[in-house]
């Protein structure tokens, strides 16, 4: 099947773009910064993610974490279970963002912890088109797109969630981080960048004209 094509001329990591996104939400430059871009929904399961953290956090776990999505920003049912989570501290709720290059570039790493029903989600794409690991739960076509480049988890599993983001703020700044965030960029470009789906479209019409 073909799939979106990405344009990695226009996603692509920018140092800069980095600096002024943590400056405007006031996060300094060496603490991880994990992103979960998603609307608010139960398929988004934002709640094991909430309490993967939670997890992270009784470890005294250096992170910061921003969601961010439509009826994001000010859900009041968010906002009670980070509360309760004792998150507060760790966490920013942001409205849907125009500028998603600034957000892309502005964190480390990005977790999507669906529970059912993805098919193909366009978020992992671009956050690992930006050169950003990703963890996702293995729903659809999560962990085919991820593959061996990030980590893919049980879903409804906060514990295996919060081992695995350890893992990666672990490696964070180390040689391996730098190698899989290549790894994760040039996967976008070998299989679902813009050129691989004209290809694609192109060989698709080539055996319809041959066959016709």
């Amino acid at each position: 099947s073909l799939k979106n094509g990405y344009d990695l001329s226009i996603l692509k990591p920018n140092r800069l773009e980095r600096l002024r996104f943590r400056k405007k939400i006031k996060v300094k430059n060496n603490t991880p910064l994990i992103g979960c871009i998603a609307r608010y929904s139960p398929q988004k399961d934002h709640s094991s993610l909430l309490k993967a953290l939670s997890i992270l956090k009784s470890k005294n776990i250096n992170f910061y974490c921003i969601f961010a999505g439509t009826n994001i920003k000010n859900n009041q049912k968010l906002i009670y279970e980070i509360k309760k989570l004792k998150l507060y501290s760790n966490i920013k709720l942001l409205k849907s963002q125009n500028n998603i290059s600034r957000l892309m570039n502005g964190i480390d790493l990005h977790v999507l912890s669906s529970s059912y029903g993805e098919a193909f989600p366009n978020v992992v794409s671009e956050a690992m088109a930006f050169g950003k690991p990703c963890i996702v739960t293995n729903v659809a076509d999560s962990g085919l797109i991820v593959n061996k480049t990030g980590w893919v988890v049980p879903i409804k599993n906060p514990k295996q969630l919060a081992n695995a983001i350890e893992s990666a703020l672990r490696e964070i700044g180390t040689k391996k981080w730098i190698n899989r965030s290549n790894r994760s960029r040039k996967r976008i470009k070998i299989n679902y960048s813009i050129n691989k789906m004209i290809k694609s479209y192109n060989n698709e019409w080539n055996k319809v004209y041959k066959k016709n």
